[in-house]
């Protein structure tokens, strides 16, 4: 295939840290591996940040970030033109994560001489782009304006499914297979020594040798199901157990959670570790993995979970239907149970047979059905037959 450059247009990139910015790396090493070119364009988001920088081969271009209201939107969108204007000799297509205010913007450019754009919606659901097309002041006319996208990328058959629901071209849909990279299982040597790794970067983050470690992995925001998730713990602790659990990540309702871990007496327990740029010791450590997300989402934690062969309780949402059987590969609870899912927990906890079947399960579905290989054909072969008419064009 020609060697097609990219631009990808997105308002969290690295060092945010987060499911979309790891796919997002990911997916670009990928995409540069294979000699195509990528520029990044978002958001400045802290003042000390470069203009400019490289990441493992992509070009990252940052702009003053958006301030509250619609004038501090306008005002991004100015900007973001003019950057992206100014890239538009260096670009063969542009790549929109969402389908909101700066999928409009790209696509007036695209009116006006740009590259073809493809537009990946980041969440379905209730807060997501095509339910906010409709619920949101102005979304009517963002909707119109993103019907003339060349392509539409569904990361999930939900997302597919709301697409097409919402009256999307149904032959400028694409489906995307979502991937991750190929992991070796975790073994006893291999979990000793990643907890080992992480107490010695932060002693608060020791285990001792008989704890068992329970880990959520994501933004801490309510609406993940963490106010459940900690009800539940809040079960296992008073069953005499003296495990332990970790909620890896940041978001706006950290502090919120670390004062309900401690309203509910559960300081000692629960460690509340921050953000890490690579979660893979934070999994290796872990005993089962927990998703109890009341939103559909991707379900990057559930994918993320099984490549290292952790046994699985996630909450019964479609997202969750979608990746894993339940009783087979996971096992799912109904939304706010704090009851089913301590039920469950103790379940795994105790039965150290049940939890290598749930974990040897997942895994192996993940490795033969969500390579990142495969993901990343995906995108090439879509980016590159919507792009090829352009360049075509060009050399005509």
């Amino acid at each position: 295939m020609t060697a097609l450059r990219l631009l990808f247009v997105t308002r969290r990139f690295r060092p945010l840290t987060g499911g979309l910015e790891n796919l997002s790396i990911r997916l670009l090493g990928e995409w540069v591996r294979r000699g195509h070119k990528a520029t990044v364009v978002t958001p400045r988001w802290h003042a000390d940040w470069p203009d400019e920088t490289d990441y493992a081969g992509v070009r990252v271009c940052r702009i003053d970030p958006p301030t509250n209201g619609c004038w501090g939107e306008a005002r991004y969108a100015r900007r973001l033109s003019a950057t992206c204007r100014a890239l538009r000799s260096q670009t063969d297509v542009v790549l929109v994560s969402g389908m909101l205010n700066d999928a409009v913007t790209l696509l007036g450019e695209k009116r006006r001489g740009g590259a073809v754009v493809a537009l990946q919606p980041e969440r379905p659901g209730a807060e997501g782009d095509c339910h906010l097309q409709i619920e949101r002041r102005g979304g009517r006319r963002v909707k119109q304006t993103c019907f003339g996208a060349d392509a539409f990328l569904a990361l999930t058959p939900l997302l597919q499914r709301e697409l097409t629901a919402a009256g999307y071209a149904r032959s400028r849909i694409r489906s995307i297979t979502l991937g991750i990279p190929r992991r070796s299982a975790t073994d006893l040597g291999q979990r000793h020594e990643a907890r080992r790794n992480l107490a010695s970067v932060d002693p608060a983050l020791a285990l001792a040798a008989t704890q068992s470690l329970v880990v959520y992995v994501g933004r801490l925001r309510l609406g993940k199901g963490l106010d459940t998730l900690l009800a539940a713990w809040r079960r296992i602790v008073e069953s005499g157990r003296r495990d332990m659990l970790w909620l890896v990540g940041e978001g706006p309702d950290a502090g919120y959670l670390r004062e309900k871990a401690i309203e509910l007496g559960l300081a000692s327990s629960v460690r509340l570790t921050g953000a890490f740029d690579d979660v893979e010791d934070a999994l290796r450590a872990a005993d089962i993995a927990v998703c109890p997300a009341l939103e559909d989402g991707i379900g990057l934690g559930i994918l993320e979970a099984a490549s290292f062969g952790l046994p699985i309780i996630a909450a019964d949402t479609t997202t969750a239907r979608d990746l894993v059987t339940t009783d087979q590969e996971a096992i799912l609870f109904e939304k706010h149970d704090d009851a089913a899912l301590a039920q469950a927990l103790l379940r795994i906890l105790d039965d150290a047979p049940l939890a290598r079947r749930l974990g040897t399960a997942a895994r192996e579905r993940v490795q033969r059905t969500r390579s990142l290989s495969t993901m990343a054909d995906e995108y090439e072969s879509i980016l590159g037959s919507i792009a090829r008419p352009v360049a075509q064009e060009a050399t005509s």
